[in-house]
């Protein structure tokens, strides 16, 4: 039995995955995995981003990170992600784009399709002229 426990090679890259799936709508898992391959050269597959997201989402049934887990990043994975960074660029979701006004939606009445309720005196005139007429 090995003395090191399992070290995800995703650790590293968790607050970015958490901001990334944290935007509305969430980034999927597959372009997750194609920016992590052109910005740092990772070749991770979807499935593994997803698996690393469940395992740390606290037992949730629609996964995403607890914010004191996406919160807690140690000093030597900042100073590993730091070379990594130099150099390489990629589009990411800004704040701004993630919180850009949407439409709002207007709801105007019509007198066409509002119902209202009989009396019962209309209701039954109405009701013997139809079945009169055979209906």
């Amino acid at each position: 039995m090995s003395g090191k426990p399992f070290q995800s090679s995703l650790i590293p890259y968790q607050n970015e995955i958490a901001m990334l799936r944290s935007t509305n709508p969430p980034v999927s898992y597959a372009r997750i995995a194609d920016l992590l391959r052109g910005k740092y050269g990772l070749n991770i597959r979807r499935a593994a981003i997803a698996k690393f997201v469940k395992a740390r989402s606290g037992g949730r049934k629609v996964y995403f990170f607890r914010k004191q887990a996406a919160a807690k990043k140690h000093l030597a994975v900042q100073s590993a992600l730091q070379p990594m960074q130099a150099g390489r660029d990629y589009r990411t979701v800004t704040d701004a784009e993630s919180q850009a006004p949407r439409p709002k939606f207007e709801f105007t009445y019509s007198e066409r399709y509002n119902l209202k309720r009989l009396p019962p005196e209309e209701a039954a005139a109405i009701r013997k002229k139809l079945e009169a007429e055979g209906h």
